[in-house]
């Protein structure tokens, strides 16, 4: 490979690309519980599970009605998935802290310090690959289901500590 060529691990775990999927993440919450804002500790799971290739698939396979219980007792029928989601989700924090970075940067995303509560800003951002389309629309799927639970409870379904 060259020096030019990106790998297909560059390519999705990059802040730049971080950055839109929690994007997404935040318009899904934002739909779902109007004048609601995500807190910044729920961003930290998102990247764990959106590039996470078995779990991403649950994630597609799974309908928006179902909500995340539906996606973690499916994720708990191999147990080891559920489990290696507190592990990913400390293996992924700094680039998750990149992409959020990245977001606020761009634009994409606001934060009130003061509340650690980030908004998703009205954009138009490029769009993605076809072959990242689902790792989109997965994370769209991910913020409404999240806005429709408490937040310890989303950490508790997931098996996180917060």
């Amino acid at each position: 490979m060259g020096d030019t060529e990106t790998s297909s691990v560059e390519l999705v775990q990059n802040p730049a690309f971080g950055s839109i999927v929690l994007w997404r993440f935040g318009q899904g919450y934002q739909a779902e519980r109007i004048g609601d804002l995500p807190h910044l500790l729920s961003f930290f799971l998102i990247l764990l599970l959106i590039l996470h290739g078995p779990t991403l698939r649950e994630i597609k396979s799974t309908n928006l009605p179902s909500g995340l219980t539906k996606l973690a007792s499916k994720m708990a029928e191999q147990r080891e998935q559920l489990f290696a989601v507190h592990d990913r989700a400390v293996a992924l924090r700094d680039l998750t802290l990149q992409s959020v970075g990245m977001g606020i940067t761009t634009k994409l995303l606001n934060i009130d310090y003061g509340s650690a509560l980030i908004r998703s800003n009205e954009a138009k951002p490029p769009a993605p690959p076809e072959r990242l389309k689902f790792h989109i629309s997965s994370a769209e799927k991910l913020g409404r289901w999240f806005a429709r639970l408490p937040q310890g409870q989303v950490f508790s379904i997931l098996q996180v500590d917060p």
